[in-house]
C-alpha cells in the first residue's frame, strides 16, 4: 500500500511549520485532519516521522530521509499535471541571470532544470558573483536579473523584488552532543561551545549582526566557505553552528549525523529572492524565468 498525496502533503506542510496548528491554519484544514494523516502515514512507512515536542514537531532521522522523498514526489506531481500547457511554450530568448554562491549549489540547478523542461527556447546565461557585484551589473545592464540572498539587501526600495523563500535559521550539532536532546537552545548556552562559523555568501556579516543583538562572543575555532567541511566538523562534535534550514543536511560526507536544534532568542530568517532595478520593465522572456524561480516557493 502506498502513500496518499495529502498524506504527503500534510506530512511536509507540519515539517517545514514545525507545528500541526501553524501547519493546518497553512493549508486551511483541521489539525486533527493532519494529525490522523501522519499517525496512518507513519503506521503505513513502520517508523516514527516526528519526534513530539513541547515546542512542536520535530523530525527524526528517517522523517529527515523521508522529507526529501516526499518533496521530490510532490514537485515530480507537479511537474507532471503543469506539463501538458507548459511544453507548449514557445518563448525564446537569452536571460542573463547573476546568483550568489549560496543560490548556484542549493536552488539553480532545480530552476535551470525547470526552464529547460518548460521552456526549450530559452537560454540561461548565468553568471556566479557576490551579492554586491550583482547589483553593479544589474544597474550597469550587464545582467537582467539578480537571484541571491535578500534579507540583507541594502536601498530594497530600488529593486523590484520576488520572494522565493524564506528559510528559518537554526542551530547545528552533533547528534552524540549534550545539546542534542534539548528541544530549544539560547545563545547564553552556547558561550562554551566551540564555533564553526560559514564564511560564504555574506553569512558571517549576518551572524555578527546577531550575535551583536545578544551580546554572544562565539569561540570560533574554524573559518570556512566549505560547506561540506562544516558538516563534518559539526557531525564530528568540533563545534556548533547556526544555519538555515536551506543549507541543512542531516548526514556529513563521512556518514555522522547532524541535528537541528530550535534557537530561544529571535533570529531572522535567510530570505532569497529574484530581483531588477525598478525602472527596468520586464520583457516576455524575464518574466517567464521569473515565474519559473518562484514556483520553488
Amino acid at each position: 500500500m502506498l502513500p496518499t498525496i495529502r498524506q504527503l502533503e500534510f506530512f511536509v506542510a507540519t515539517a517545514e511549520a514545525g507545528q500541526i496548528s501553524r501547519a493546518a491554519a497553512l493549508i486551511n484544514v483541521t489539525q486533527s485532519s493532519i494529525t490522523i494523516a501522519i499517525r496512518r502515514l507513519e503506521s503505513l512507512l513502520g517508523y516514527r516521522l516526528f519526534n513530539r515536542k513541547s515546542h512542536g514537531m520535530e523530525l527524526t532521522p528517517q522523517g529527515e530521509d523521508f522529507l526529501r522523498h516526499a518533496n521530490a514526489i510532490l514537485a515530480s506531481l507537479h511537474e507532471a499535471i503543469e506539463a501538458p500547457k507548459e511544453i507548449a511554450s514557445d518563448i525564446s530568448g537569452t536571460v542573463r541571470l547573476a546568483v550568489t554562491d549560496t543560490i548556484s549549489g542549493y536552488f539553480l540547478p532545480v530552476v535551470w532544470q525547470r526552464v529547460a523542461h518548460d521552456h526549450p527556447g530559452l537560454r540561461l546565461s548565468v553568471t556566479e558573483a557576490s551579492r554586491p557585484q550583482i547589483e553593479e551589473g544589474l544597474f550597469a545592464g550587464t545582467y537582467d536579473l539578480g537571484l541571491a540572498l535578500t534579507s540583507n539587501l541594502p536601498n530594497p526600495e530600488r529593486y523590484q523584488l520576488r520572494q522565493v523563500l524564506s528559510s528559518p535559521r537554526n542551530l547545528w550539532v552533533a547528534a552524540n552532543h549534550s545539546l542534542a536532546d534539548r528541544e530549544t537552545v539560547s545563545f547564553a548556552e552556547l558561550n562554551n561551545e566551540n564555533y564553526i562559523l560559514l564564511t560564504m555568501d555574506e553569512h558571517e556579516n549576518t551572524m555578527r549582526q546577531i550575535w551583536e543583538k545578544y551580546d554572544f562572543v562565539p569561540r570560533i575555532l574554524y573559518k570556512s566557505k566549505s560547506m561540506e567541511a562544516l558538516r563534518s566538523m559539526v557531525a564530528q562534535g568540533m563545534g556548533v553552528s547556526i544555519l538555515s534550514d536551506m543549507v541543512y543536511r542531516s548526514w556529513s560526507l563521512d556518514g555522522q549525523r547532524i541535528v537541528r536544534k530550535h534557537l530561544s532568542d529571535t533570529v531572522p530568517n535567510m530570505d532569497t529572492g529574484v530581483f531588477w532595478p525598478k525602472e527596468n520593465s520586464t520583457t516576455t522572456v524575464t518574466r517567464a524565468l521569473i515565474k519559473c524561480i518562484c514556483r520553488g516557493k
